[in-house]
C-alpha cells in the first residue's frame, strides 16, 4: 500500500470512507446541501494529496475510481428509489390525503341562519360564539362585541359564519 499510494495512504482511506458516507447521507436527504459538499470536499482533499504527495498518475486512478464510486452508488440510490427500498425507508412520508380536508359548501351551515348564540370570547371582529351547545368560529358584522352578548346569525359565506 505504501508504495502505490504513499506514506499519505491511511489519511487518504480514512477520507475516502467520511466522503463515502457523507454521499450516502445526501442521496436520502432531499436537496444539495452540506454532506454533499463535505463528500466532494474529502474527495478533492484525497486528489489533492495524492497529487501534491505521491504523483499525478495515482491521483488520476483515484480521481476514477472515485467518480465509478459515485456513479454506483447514484445508480443504487435511483434502483432503490424504483423499487421500492427507499420507500419502506423510516424517513420517506407514506400517508396519502384523498378527498378535501374541509367543505366551502355553505350550506354546512345553512341551518345555523336565524339562530341566536352567546359570545364566548371577545368578537374583534371574530371570535368563539356558542350556539345551541356548540362552539363556532364567527365573524361580527360590527366592529367589536363584548363576551355574553347575544347575538344572531345574519350571514353565512362558505366557511364564514357573520353574526349581529
Amino acid at each position: 500500500m505504501v508504495g502505490l499510494f504513499g506514506t499519505l495512504w491511511l489519511p487518504c482511506l480514512i477520507l475516502f470512507l467520511i466522503g463515502i458516507v457523507f454521499f450516502i447521507i445526501e442521496l436520502c436527504l432531499p436537496g444539495f446541501g452540506l454532506s454533499g459538499c463535505s463528500g466532494v470536499a474529502c474527495f478533492a482533499a484525497i486528489i489533492i494529496i495524492q497529487y501534491t504527495t505521491n504523483s499525478p498518475t495515482v491521483a488520476t486512478v483515484i480521481s476514477a475510481v472515485m467518480a465509478a464510486v459515485i456513479v454506483a452508488l447514484v445508480v443504487l440510490f435511483i434502483r432503490s428509489i424504483n423499487q421500492g427500498m427507499l420507500f419502506r425507508s423510516p424517513i420517506v412520508l407514506k400517508d396519502n390525503v384523498h378527498g378535501t380536508a374541509t367543505s366551502t359548501a355553505s350550506d354546512s351551515y345553512a341551518e345555523l341562519l336565524g339562530k341566536e348564540g352567546v359570545v364566548e370570547t371577545t368578537l374583534r371582529p371574530s371570535g368563539t360564539v356558542l350556539i345551541d351547545g356548540k362552539h363556532y368560529t364567527v365573524k361580527s358584522a360590527a366592529s367589536f362585541l363584548e363576551k355574553g352578548t347575544v347575538v344572531h346569525v345574519v350571514r353565512v359565506q362558505g366557511l364564514d359564519i357573520v353574526v349581529e
